[in-house]
């Protein structure tokens, strides 16, 4: 059992497979997922986890690149992107359609899914390198 971080063993393994621009989607719970793309169900209940929470612990442990989310969010793009820069100061934030944003995630290594929510509210992480 590990200490910190993330301790829930499939995404701490799937975070462990990730390679250099490897993307991870964390998804909201009305997302379709891709058919062959591995999906972790985390949901518990409306907005139970939070994408913003499942993206703040995966910070401590994936360094991240770019991300992407949907240009469709309310409030506004600029105020997500505001948001998600707290938590990936480095990356490279890309906004765009919703759309594009499915078709994005049928390359992903993997989804988490959580309870949230908030329409629009799927963020996809691209894995940095550690140095």
């Amino acid at each position: 059992m590990k200490y910190t971080g993330i301790i829930n063993r499939d995404i701490s393994a799937m975070v462990a497979r990730t390679g250099h621009f490897d993307r991870i989607v964390i998804s909201d719970a009305g997302f379709p997922i891709p058919p062959g793309v591995p999906c972790i169900d985390l949901s518990m209940g409306p907005n139970l986890p939070k994408v913003i929470d499942v993206l703040r612990l995966l910070n401590l442990e994936l360094p991240v690149e770019q991300f992407w989310f949907a240009s469709e969010i309310k409030p506004s793009p600029e105020a997500r992107a505001s948001e998600l820069l707290e938590i990936f100061p480095k990356a490279e934030s890309i906004p765009l359609p919703h759309a594009e944003f499915k078709k994005l995630a049928y390359g992903a290594v993997g989804v988490i899914r959580t309870g949230d929510y908030h329409p629009y509210g799927n963020v996809m992480v691209a894995s940095g390198v550690a140095y």
